[in-house]
């Protein structure tokens, strides 16, 4: 009797053991699988679209997710773009919240320390000055602030561009605002941005266009701002197939590559500007700009553009 009862036991034990060892080898599976999976999940860039001045036509933002569309086909790495004010982006980014990639207007701050050194900018379109006029034989020369017009813009600094033409003194109105004033005959010209351009070629009123090469910031920039490294390498990816693939007309911008227009607008290609803003700046250089424009201290400007 005793023998059976250990010969019991022994054939327990035994039996007990082979199930701790199938139950640790599931497990094992288990996490290997999971693991697995986990490592086939498709990554996922976000970006910001920071609209710091006005475009021509159409959304950029929906531009960069076109894009994305494109890019997710041919590598499998999605995106998610999502619109923001610069405001709305500052605050994020001071609560420690940053996205992949950010795609912002020449003159931005509060990215400073996001953007430089190992990560550059990219200019993956931009817009330019110009002053119109519904006088399709006008030669501009004798625009004036009595006569003149200025789209205000939504951030940009017309200003800068209106002082280093002489046309500061001249009055301001919202974009919209503006350009019914110049439709309306209460003005002969409109200091505006290709966004101005399309305006009038939708009313279809024959108009002339002469391009501002002073000053220029309307400039579309994108940057890595993620410190993900795998991240790292895919949004750089990203720009590299944005900067190749994108047609920014569709977006009534221009390419710093290529010619894109046989219009009105392509007076405003290939243009070479005397003084410029293409980078993010620090919330310092912004407001000394702003003083200098203030003060209409030409000088003061100059220098700080150079």
């Amino acid at each position: 009797m005793l023998d059976k009862i250990k010969k019991l036991f022994k054939n327990s034990v035994f039996f007990a053991l082979c199930a701790a060892v199938v139950i640790a080898a599931t497990i094992v599976m288990v996490k290997e699988k999971s693991a697995t999976a986990n490592d086939k999940e498709p990554m996922v860039l976000t970006l910001w679209q920071i609209d710091s001045f006005e475009g021509g036509r159409g959304s950029r933002a929906t531009t960069l997710q076109n894009i994305g569309e494109k890019f997710s086909k041919k590598t499998g790495c999605y995106l998610s773009v999502t619109t923001l004010t610069a405001d709305a982006a500052r605050m994020n980014i001071e609560r420690g919240t940053v996205p992949d990639l950010i795609s912002y207007g020449a003159g931005t701050y509060g990215l400073e320390n996001l953007i430089g050194g190992r990560t550059p900018y990219y200019t993956w379109c931009y817009g330019g000055y110009c002053l119109l006029s519904i006088d399709s034989n006008c030669d501009f020369t004798d625009a004036s602030a009595e006569n003149t017009v200025i789209n205000s813009g939504t951030g940009n600094f017309v200003k800068a561009a209106a002082m280093f033409v002489g046309l500061d003194k001249s009055a301001y109105d919202k974009p919209t605002g503006a350009y019914v004033k110049l439709i309306n005959g209460e003005y002969k010209y409109l200091l505006g941005t290709q966004r101005d351009i399309f305006r009038l070629k939708t009313r279809g009123v024959a108009f002339s266009v002469k391009p501002i090469t002073e000053f220029n910031d309307l400039f579309q920039n994108i940057s890595v701002t993620t410190a993900d490294g795998k991240k790292i390498s895919a949004s750089e990816n990203y720009i590299s197939f944005l900067l190749e693939n994108c047609d920014v007309s569709k977006v009534g911008l221009m390419s710093a590559v290529k010619k894109l227009y046989d219009d009105e607008m392509s007076v405003m290609e290939g243009l070479n500007y005397n003084y410029k803003i293409t980078a993010p700046i620090s919330k310092t250089m912004r407001d000394e700009i702003e003083s200098a424009i203030l003060n209409s201290d030409e000088n003061k400007l100059k220098t700080l553009l150079k």
